[in-house]
């Protein structure tokens, strides 16, 4: 008996958040349907959260601008909508998928009027397996564009050029190699930051910016050809864009107040990109640079060649590698880098903010690369604030920036929420049996 009430507990449980769905997905169609803004939505395997931010601050130059990025689940999709506003002109969307099936289901919700693609390669492979399954899935975004809607795509990636004939929208490339519009001079300065011609349109933009690393052209010129097919004038895309900031974690820069200068890249690492902000570090003047290396994500094959290539490369560029967590192993370094200190290696993120602090040394470089799991960010934390919050993973999947309570021990903050989280379910639980008891009771 305890166990049917067990079950129906959790059905109850599910089925309450299934109907909060479908309403919040029935408003949101409802909006969908009555807005008179241009709806703009962006996939990609890389690049997708900066080009989202990045032209939603190009287009706020002159409109309303409504934007969802850092968050692209079918739920977010949802909220995107739900804020929509009589006076939006523009909303721009980031979509991801870490499922197949994912972009084609919020692809039928968004209705998109303009669809950017930047990038097509292996990502979440455990779902997809290839290259040509992660390329259906985001094609999905293209073939939901109406007729008289606007597609645009990245000439260089083969798998995304091809969606021009997936749909009768109009179709527009951009490229380094070709294209509609072409990203020409492509370079970054000492300081790193990244500038490049584009020419299209009948036009030629210099185009400065604020972001670290040549690989950044994709973004950019994602951002400024949507914007100038868009309408937005020529000179409020070089400004805009010469005004635009990163986004924190995403090779965003923090000079703290020992000198140090700490370049975070710690949302995500799939091994397709992962050499693109060693070219950056290599740009880069400073007396002293250091690598630090997390996981990789996203390959297929062994996991000891990825980390070990991931290394020799790094040894070339920088004067010390430091790899954390669990699989320093894999890095293989020499025995001769281990000996001179090119190559360290922690077991947790503690220790190797402890050995930085003490080896600090002013205008050195320190780029860190990881995925989100073991919250690198607390390197750069711990080096303007006193941090206390030490694990390994916590199982919180936001940043420590975003919790908030990194100034506090685990013990006295996480490991509640996660209680608390489990006692709001109890709760729930037990006041749908104390109502099921009541009512066979009554019966």
């Amino acid at each position: 008996m305890l166990r049917e009430i067990s079950q129906l507990s959790r059905k109850y449980e599910t089925f309450e958040h299934y109907m909060k769905l479908k309403t919040r997905e029935t408003c949101a169609k409802i909006k969908r349907k009555r807005t008179s803004g241009t709806i703009i939505a962006v996939t990609g395997s890389s690049v997708k959260t900066t080009t989202v931010a990045l032209l939603s601050h190009i287009l706020a130059g002159d409109a309303k601008v409504s934007s969802q990025f850092l968050c692209n689940g079918y739920s977010h999709a949802i909220d995107s909508l739900l804020n929509l506003r009589s006076d939006t002109r523009y909303a721009v969307i980031e979509q991801g998928t870490k499922e197949i099936g994912q972009i084609p289901r919020a692809a039928k919700l968004i209705k998109p009027d303009v669809a950017v693609i930047t990038l097509v390669a292996i990502e979440h492979y455990r779902a997809f397996r290839t290259i040509e399954a992660v390329a259906q899935e985001k094609a999905a975004l293209v073939e939901a564009v109406p007729d008289d809607g606007l597609v645009v795509l990245n000439f260089d990636n083969p798998h995304v050029r091809a969606m021009a004939d997936l749909t009768r929208a109009r179709s527009i490339t951009f490229g380094t190699m070709g294209g509609d519009y072409i990203a020409r001079e492509v370079g970054t300065g000492t300081d790193g930051f990244l500038f490049l011609t584009l020419t299209g349109g009948g036009q030629s933009i210099h185009l400065k910016t604020q972001l670290l690393g040549a690989h950044n052209w994709l973004t950019v010129a994602a951002a400024a050809t949507t914007a100038l097919e868009l309408g937005v004038p020529s000179e409020t895309v070089r400004v805009r864009i010469e005004s635009f900031e990163p986004i924190v974690e995403r090779m965003s820069l923090h000079v703290v107040p020992d000198g140090s200068r700490i370049i975070l890249d710690t949302v995500k690492a799939p091994y397709h990109s992962i050499l693109l902000p060693l070219e950056a570090l290599k740009t880069l003047a400073a007396p002293k640079k250091r690598f630090i290396m997390e996981q990789i994500s996203d390959y297929a094959g062994n996991a000891t060649k990825k980390y070990k290539d991931t290394y020799a490369a790094a040894a070339k560029i920088a004067d010390e590698v430091c790899f954390v967590g669990p699989w320093v192993h894999k890095a293989r370094a020499p025995a001769a880098d281990i000996e001179s200190g090119k190559f360290r290696a922690f077991a947790n993120v503690e220790a190797l903010a402890a050995y930085l602090r003490e080896t600090a040394l002013k205008d050195e470089v320190i780029l860190v690369k990881s995925a989100g799991n073991l919250h690198l960010e607390r390197l750069l934390l711990d080096r303007i604030a006193k941090v206390r919050c030490w694990p390994n993973e916590c199982g919180h999947r936001g940043s420590c920036q975003q919790c908030g309570l990194y100034e506090r021990a685990f013990h006295e903050h996480n490991g509640q929420r996660r209680y608390r989280r489990k006692l709001r379910r109890s709760n729930k639980i037990k006041s749908w049996l104390s109502a099921f008891s009541q009512s066979v009771g009554n019966f």
